[in-house]
């Protein structure tokens, strides 16, 4: 009987295991593509908010003398998207790792629910990574606006 009794440990601490493996297999292949998505992503949105922030503010007297220039006001606002759209982009690293944090403690709770020989629980990924998509969306908006608010500005006074 102790034998049997061992045997089925051993079973039961194989199959735990097993769960355990592949849930961690998952998490580590979940991190490393959210890892990678948002620095390219981050990455690119930041070099072209800052360079055509930075390019504008250095550039302006050189193309239209700001003492000189109508629309003033479009310049302003295009340099405010460029602002906001920075700040988006900081804001939306911190969201991203919080809704890492939410996908990652859900794979979590499955580990334990598969020890505990229970259903796994489901969580729709398009809700937990709202947040994030509705960031980016709006740093690309911002960023749209920004750069359309200085071509409109330069066109304006250059032609």
């Amino acid at each position: 009987m102790s034998e049997m009794t061992e045997t089925k440990e051993q079973f039961e601490h194989k199959r735990k295991r097993k769960i355990y493996d592949e849930f961690m297999s998952v998490w580590e292949k979940e991190r490393q593509i959210q890892r990678d998505e948002e620095k390219r992503f981050n990455k690119g949105i930041f070099t072209l908010a800052a360079g055509s922030f930075g390019l504008s503010f250095a550039f302006i007297n050189r193309l239209v003398p700001f003492e000189c220039a109508e629309q003033k006001i479009i310049l302003i606002v295009a340099w405010l998207f460029m602002g906001i759209t920075l700040v988006l982009n900081m804001l939306d690293s911190r969201i991203a790792y919080r809704t890492q944090d939410r996908i990652l403690d859900n794979i979590h709770k499955n580990i334990d629910r598969g020890y505990e020989g229970k259903d796994y629980e489901y969580v729709n990924r398009h809700l937990t990574e709202l947040p994030t998509r509705v960031m980016k969306w709006a740093m690309i908006a911002s960023l749209s606006m920004g750069i359309l608010g200085l071509l409109y500005f330069v066109l304006w006074n250059t032609l």
